[in-house]
């Protein structure tokens, strides 16, 4: 039996709580039971939020959540609770429940080099102060009690923890502001104890529990036991009354699938605090690196067939606002040849040269028709020809600068490429696809881990520019993102780390 099935029991469901990745931990939600599963809706409809915890340790998060559901369940808030799978361990929680409801003390000792022994649960990138102090020292006869102050600017959150050790102690305090941070419960400065020394590190011993305690078991059975405990002098703890957890908790998903993303997207913010705004003057810059900003692209032309993009023939536009309410993505095609004219005219609207920019040593460099960061360009296009009159099957990189198609392999066969999607049949109605290819070192050198979120939006960008100049030649444009990376990566010849293949759109001529 589990924990779960305790919380079950009381009429409550546990759901899994998302931590911006700048808290490390894990956090449980005590929702309703008709909560319980997950509703996979895209309006992510509002769930309410009895309770929440977290903790360094997940199994401590889900016992402190069980405790909370007994709370509700029993009443009672003059008293501590403890939830957990043994009788010993669920006393042990309840005292110390009880006891973190006592009124802080005037004075208290500030805890030093505290980290060096308890893990933080905080990023060690977030600009924020988290200090520790101690209240006691065992000799009151009552066990180490641990008050803990998050600060960020003019906000700040406090929490408090008690246990048999100082070490416990801090751990405890810690989860509480692990627990309030996952909300966002910041408030206004408070009032620091009067601080009458400094402990450095962590002491060491163990205190005896609180006597005099009140002791009642009220619950034993499925998914483990329920203790209340009572002390002199404790008041009712305030827990907040009509929340409601984020909108996206009904598409939650467990943190540990998406990790690494998370912690990527904190790693590449931009922090005052560490100076890691980039430099943004172009004429700050080295005449070689100007130089090298003038050739964003890749070049096959000394090894490959060219074909020059037609400057006439293609069809007239539609009006923007005719083609962006008549795209669909997918609208059927019809498998007839598209003409060159009308690719071309596609690649000029989407990444062509439109303008020049000149530094004050002279230097030009080429203006694009879709924004980019710093003028880089972190990307590349690729067409697969399959059927465009005028232009020879095969992969062919797209040469912005010098408006050519040039041939890279004439040898893979499309159908063998439609099998590494997942939507074979319908790939194999395009007439071509083209290939988005983040070019991620082109921004590495100036804008760091920044530049992976700038190569996707870029291509992003792209993307959006080649399906819409499609839609206003009448032309279908279907967006594709399932498909086999590391297949892709080899057939445009890219690494797969350093640039790769990140989208697909397909194009090809509307059916009557």
């Amino acid at each position: 039996m589990t924990l779960d099935t305790l919380i079950e029991s009381l009429g409550f469901a546990v759901r899994p709580y998302p931590l911006p990745a700048r808290l490390l931990g894990t956090a449980y939600a005590l929702v309703p039971a008709e909560h319980r599963t997950p509703r996979l809706e895209p309006s992510g409809a509002a769930v309410p939020l009895l309770a929440l915890t977290a903790s360094q340790d997940p199994e401590t998060a889900l016992r402190r959540l069980a405790a909370r559901a007994a709370q509700l369940r029993l009443g009672g808030e003059t008293y501590g609770i403890g939830a957990a799978a043994s009788a010993d361990a669920a006393a042990h929680d309840a005292r110390h429940d009880a006891l973190e409801r006592r009124t802080p003390p005037a004075t208290a000792r500030r805890l030093t080099a505290w980290s060096d022994t308890v893990r933080s649960p905080l990023h060690p990138a977030w600009d924020v102060r988290l200090d520790c102090h101690l209240y006691g020292d065992g000799r009151d006869g009552l066990a180490p009690w641990v008050g803990a102050v998050l600060r960020r600017n003019d906000r700040e959150i406090r929490a408090f923890g008690c246990d048999t050790t100082v070490r416990g102690a801090i751990g405890r305090a810690l989860d509480g502001v692990l627990t309030l941070a996952a909300e966002d419960r910041w408030s206004a400065p408070g009032k620091d104890p009067e601080f009458v020394g400094e402990v450095e590190g962590v002491p060491e011993g163990e205190w005896d529990e609180p006597v005099g305690a009140e002791m009642r078991t009220v619950h034993s059975g499925a998914g483990g036991t329920v203790v209340q405990c009572r002390l002199p002098g404790v008041a009712p703890r305030q827990e907040p009354v009509g929340r409601f957890a984020p909108v996206d908790l009904s598409l939650g998903c467990d943190p540990e699938r998406v990790r690494i993303s998370r912690t990527f997207h904190e790693n590449s913010k931009i922090r005052s605090a560490f100076r890691t705004l980039p430099p943004v003057d172009v004429d700050r810059l080295t005449p070689d690196t100007r130089r090298a900003l003038t050739r964003p692209y890749r070049d096959y032309g000394r090894t490959r067939t060219e074909q020059p993009w037609p400057v006439e023939g293609a069809r007239p536009l539609l009006p923007l606002d005719t083609a962006v309410r008549h795209r669909r993505s997918a609208a059927p095609m019809s498998r007839a040849p598209m003409q060159l004219a009308d690719l071309a005219r596609v690649l000029e609207l989407s990444v062509g040269v439109t303008g020049i920019a000149r530094a004050p040593d002279g230097v030009e460099l080429p203006l694009r028709a879709t924004p980019s960061a710093g003028g880089l360009c972190s990307y590349d296009l690729f067409v697969l020809a399959r059927n465009v009159e005028g232009l020879a099957p095969g992969v062919h990189y797209v040469h912005p600068g010098r408006r050519v198609l040039q041939l890279v392999d004439g040898e893979r066969p499309f159908e063998d490429m439609a099998a590494h999607t997942g939507y074979s049949g319908r790939v194999a109605e395009a007439a071509a696809v083209v290939v988005f290819v983040a070019a991620f070192r082109r921004g590495r050198w100036k804008y760091g881990e920044r530049g992976y979120r700038m190569a996707l939006i870029e291509c992003g960008h792209v993307a959006q520019s080649v399906v819409t100049a499609a839609a206003a030649l009448g032309l279908v444009a279907h967006p594709l993102a399932g498909f086999v990376d590391d297949y892709f990566d080899r057939l445009v010849g890219v690494n797969g780390t350093d640039d790769a293949v990140v989208h697909l759109t397909l194009l090809g001529e509307a059916r009557a």
